[in-house]
């Protein structure tokens, strides 16, 4: 018994559970984006074993805090960390058992008092006509699962089974000819002219319309009741049926009670139900088939049921579906009418919600929306209280919380989500402020790991016996300076000063100075951020001015081979003409390469479809200068969302206005043609003029529009990618020929290096504070942002690690370097937009900032790991003294930045829960980027504790354990968002095939691990194990 306890508690077997729960959950995602969500609730999220793993893993912790005697007072902090996800634990089995979430669905003036289940139940009603009995159980089916679900309910002595037989979702019955089957009567009815339902009645069935039944079979008491006589069937109702044909307009009536034959081509009309019958056959069986959903609608789902009792069985169709209150499906066994239903449920609140007002505000001459909110009075006897919901800003009462979700198309009615989990929220928020507190805290503990490594680093630091030396050259200074042939005429240098402050309206409402869209542009079209010595600013003006000359100009970029054959181009640049030809010369000889493009999956094009859309879209953006669609600078007056025009939009302006947008283009891009500069300055500002006038409420102040036309001027993030690289991959080629030669001698450089190192630094945080002024919120809100983000995390880590090894600060003057070059990318748009409304939050300051940030701190470690495997294959007998120094001196870098990375990505990833419950109602969903970012943490929390696992310590499995655990980050980052589906869809890209460079860099870091390997086996580093108290 001692030995299992000893096993239980053991970090190794704790090591197995983090593993076992990262792999699950991570296969989950996969399991979500290609069978649904529903499939990996049922199979991992929501299963009994994945339950029976968390209850073992809060064992093993509790256990590991008695074996480790954390309770001692010198380890409190240490303790109320790790209690910390105990009480998570506890809270969130309080969600998953007692708390349930709805929506509310409320049209303006009206008013609700209940809301439809978010969860799937199957219901049950059992009567005998005086006695009902009534029970709910929740269920999950999935196409891809068993779908198990059997209920026994006991009723006036009788015990009745219904068994799920069959799951199908968006399903339709087929009726076949069955010599051992039963009555069947196929049909379709309308009620109130709604949509068509189409279905079918078994023997002594039923099929409820409103109050409205309509029965089969002699043991039914249906409003409409079928019967069968002598093989025929008949109708009869207890109220007149009009009888119409199915192409006539004559009609007959049918008088109550009167049974009479069946036509199957005829329509019956039964107060308002209008029905037919399809078809009735005395012998047959149904069977459910998958339809295709039409027009993006499907069908609902249905289950087949067997009901059964006292040695009697009957097959239930039941239909329904998530979201939607489902309809009883009725049969009659053993005496007793048994009515099965499948979908949501309705939930009775003590309290009612009245829409008083739903706005919904867009950004300023756009259809995205900026904000959008419910004016509401929530009435609970007496009491009223009126309140405004909007994103982020929530209502509470009663335990239940009530968030804006969405709205009607016609933006006359909201749908709220409601949440019922006040107790489970509370406890699991306890646990996150716990946590907090104890990951802070730990910190400063004299006693934690965190400062045992600073202490070891602080002797190691001692021990060296020669200093990097770092040599910086004027070099830098050169950088991206490159030889051009100028053979385009620049603009008048001050005409263009003034008119990159023209401000512009973009395509989603953004107002911007003519700078930066003229600077998107070109990056667009010609990946390049000047052309021939002209800026972005003088290429977007002359391309209008004249178009012709431009349209000669080989400016589209075209990087595939293949397409550029088909063009007929020689260089990595085409012309308009030569792509947009005569229609004699064949007119736009892309148009049938663009179509077939489109019409593949985006998972089946290859890099030339690709290639064929992109130069589709800058031949598109061509044409639209060309034709002065960007100039979208006049405002039209007293316009309700705050629209501004082009001259092609000119019908929109009143007719004075009108007038003067044509005359003032027309006339201004012919002065500029002729390069009459004093009277293109005056149109200018008659242009600016204009502007100030009619959309004072909206123009950007002049201070921000100067800096935002400096901002793309600099170029500051693309400039400081390669400065930092360049700077860095110097630093490291000096620092490793030290290591190497001890006779190189280079001391009077390294403050130096360092000093310059940091003015960098602080630029690139002069660049994240103007892009933060200009766009008015977090530069962290999208992908461009975030990278950016990084690199400046990361260079502050190597700033702060720097004191402790020179090497550290020229490795992430690398990484930074490289994660502004990946920013710069293509694929990575640098472009400032309007935030979508969940992001208007404070969160997106605290959460993103802090676990972005960690990603800077988790990547120093995998680079420092890198280079640790790198030294180790190449010691020497001369060597291996100063190499093994230097390797346990990073190895104790790469544990203080896991450390601290670990922390941050743990707070910022539950700080994400807490935003996500203010915004979606949840604080955890299991979406796929919240799951990886706990696959994120469960990886790097077995790599921090490894020091405490058998056979896992040493500075060769450290370095390898950083490089592999990058992994998750990169999945995280990068994999959820182009290759998986979520909530976060703000930040998602279309699916792209795995790059080949991806593979490569795995065989690289494999053969790097395998050779550092087998020198760690003939020569290991002798370890000197840091002590420490948790």
């Amino acid at each position: 018994m001692k030995k299992l306890s000893s096993f239980l508690f053991s970090m190794f077997f704790t090591g197995i559970l983090l593993v076992i729960f990262a792999i699950a959950i991570g296969y989950a995602t996969f399991l979500e984006n290609d069978y649904g969500t529903i499939t990996a609730k049922i199979l991992v999220y929501n299963s009994r074993w994945f339950e029976i793993l968390l209850f073992i893993l809060c064992i093993n912790i509790i256990g590991s805090v008695f074996k480790y005697k954390l309770i001692a007072r010198k380890k409190w902090t240490v303790l109320l960390f790790h209690i910390s996800f105990i009480v998570i634990g506890i809270g969130a089995m309080i969600t998953r058992y007692y708390g349930y979430e709805g929506s509310m669905h409320i049209r303006e003036n009206s008013s609700s008092n209940f809301i439809v289940s978010e969860a799937s139940y199957v219901t049950i009603k059992i009567s005998d006509g005086t006695e009902t009995v009534e029970e709910s159980m929740e269920v999950k089916f999935s196409p891809y699962t068993a779908n198990r679900f059997s209920e026994k309910i006991h009723f006036q002595g009788k015990t009745i089974h219904i068994d799920n037989q069959q799951f199908m979702p968006s399903a339709v019955e087929n009726v076949v000819l069955d010599p051992n089957g039963e009555p069947i009567v196929s049909m379709i009815a309308v009620m109130n002219g709604s949509s068509r339902t189409d279905f079918t009645l078994r023997n002594n069935n039923t099929k409820n319309f409103g109050d409205i039944a309509l029965g089969f079979g002699s043991n039914t008491s249906a409003a409409i009741q079928l019967s069968i006589k002598n093989g025929n069937l008949y109708i009869a109702a207890n109220d007149s049926i009009e009888v119409a044909g199915m192409m006539s307009e004559d009609s007959e009536f049918i008088t109550p009670n009167t049974e009479t034959l069946v036509n199957t081509q005829k329509a019956y009309t039964y107060k308002n139900l209008t029905f037919a019958i399809k078809q009735f056959l005395p012998n047959a069986s149904v069977q459910l088939a998958y339809q295709q959903p039409n027009q993006g609608m499907s069908a609902p789902d249905a289950f087949k049921a067997t009901v059964s009792s006292n040695g009697e069985s009957k097959e239930l169709i039941v239909f329904g579906r998530k979201g939607e209150v489902g309809d009883f499906s009725h049969t009659s066994i053993d005496g007793m009418d048994v009515a099965v239903s499948y979908g949501s449920k309705i939930i009775t609140l003590p309290f009612s919600i009245q829409l008083k007002d739903f706005q919904l505000e867009r950004y300023p001459g756009s259809m995205s929306p900026s904000s959008y909110a419910s004016e509401v009075v929530l009435k609970d006897g007496a009491t009223e209280m009126p309140f405004r919901i909007f994103m982020n800003n929530i209502l509470k009462y009663k335990g239940y919380r009530f968030f804006q979700s969405s709205y009607d198309t016609d933006e006359q009615g909201t749908i709220l989500s409601v949440n019922h989990d006040s107790m489970g929220t509370s406890v699991t928020y306890f646990g996150y402020l716990i946590m907090a507190i104890g990951m802070l805290l730990t910190l400063f503990n004299k006693s934690s790991r965190f400062k045992s490594l600073l202490k070891a680093s602080a002797k190691l630091r001692e021990k060296r016996k020669k200093l990097f030396t770092v040599l910086v050259t004027g070099v830098l200074l050169s950088i991206g300076a490159q030889a051009q042939n100028t053979t385009l005429t620049p603009l008048n240098s001050d005409h263009i000063r003034s008119f990159e402050s023209l401000l512009i309206q973009d395509r989603k409402g953004r107002v911007e100075p003519v700078a930066t869209l003229a600077s998107e542009i070109l990056r667009k079209v010609a990946k390049k951020t000047s052309w021939e010595g002209l800026s972005p600013s003088e290429v977007f003006l002359d391309m209008q001015a004249n178009p012709e000359k431009w349209k000669n100009i080989a400016i589209i970029k075209v990087s595939n081979p293949e397409l550029r054959r088909t063009i007929g181009i020689n260089g990595k640049y085409a012309s308009f003409n030569s792509i947009v030809r005569t229609r004699e010369m064949g007119g736009y000889i892309l148009s049938s390469a663009v179509q077939a493009a489109y019409n593949k999956e985006s998972n089946l094009r290859n890099k030339l479809d690709k290639e064929i859309m992109n130069v589709d879209e800058r031949v598109n953006i061509l044409m639209a200068i060309f034709t002065g669609d960007f100039l979208t600078i006049f405002p039209v007056p007293n316009d309700d969302n705050h629209k501004w025009v082009s001259i092609n939009e000119a019908q929109e302006l009143p007719a004075q206005a009108a007038d003067f947008a044509k005359q003032t283009v027309s006339s201004y891009l012919q002065s500029v043609q002729i390069r009459d500069w004093a009277t293109a300055d005056q149109l200018l500002n008659n242009l600016k003029l204009n502007q100030q006038t009619i959309g004072e409420k909206i123009i950007p102040s002049d201070t921000k529009v100067s800096m935002e036309v400096m901002y793309n001027k600099l170029n500051i993030f693309g400039k400081l990618a390669k400065i930092f690289m360049f700077t860095g991959l110097i630093l490291l080629m000096l620092q490793l020929l030290s290591l190497f030669n001890p006779n190189i001698k280079l001391h009077f450089l390294k403050s130096f290096a360092f000093y310059f190192i940091l003015a960098l630094f602080l630029a690139e945080t002069a660049g994240l504070a103007i892009r933060w002024y200009i766009s008015n919120h977090a530069p962290w809100s999208n992908g461009y942002e975030s990278m950016v983000f990084i690199s400046w995390a990361t260079a502050l880590g190597g700033l702060i690690f720097a004191k402790r090894s020179e090497i550290t600060l020229s490795l992430t003057s690398v990484l930074a370097g490289l994660t502004l070059l990946v920013a710069g990318m293509s694929w990575m748009s640098p472009e400032i937009t309007n935030l979508v409304p969940v992001l208007k939050s404070y969160w997106l300051i605290v959460h993103v900032a802090i676990i972005t940030a960690s990603y800077g701190f988790l990547g120093i470690s995998a680079l420092l790991g890198f280079l640790n495997l790198i030294l180790m294959i190449f010691r020497n007998k001369r060597n291996s003294d100063r190499i093994n120094h230097t390797v346990k001196e990073l190895v104790n870098i790469i544990q203080i930045a896991l450390i601290i990375g670990l922390l941050m990505v743990t707070l910022g990833s539950f700080l994400g829960g807490v935003w996500a419950n203010e915004s979606w109602g949840r604080y955890w969903g299991w979406d796929p980027k919240e799951t990886w970012a706990l696959v994120t943490i469960l990886v790097y929390t077995f790599i921090t504790h490894m020091h405490r696992i058998p056979g896992m310590r040493g500075s060769f499995a450290m370095s390898v354990a950083a490089v592999l655990g990058i992994s998750s980050v990169l999945m995280t980052y990068f994999g959820v968002n182009y290759y998986l589906s979520g909530l976060h869809s703000y930040a998602q890209g279309e699916a792209a095939p795995i790059p080949s460079g991806v593979y490569i860099a795995l065989a690289v870091v494999a053969l790097v691990i395998v050779s550092a390997y087998f020198s760690e086996k003939t020569n290991p580093i002798v370890e000197e194990e840091v002590v420490s108290e948790d």
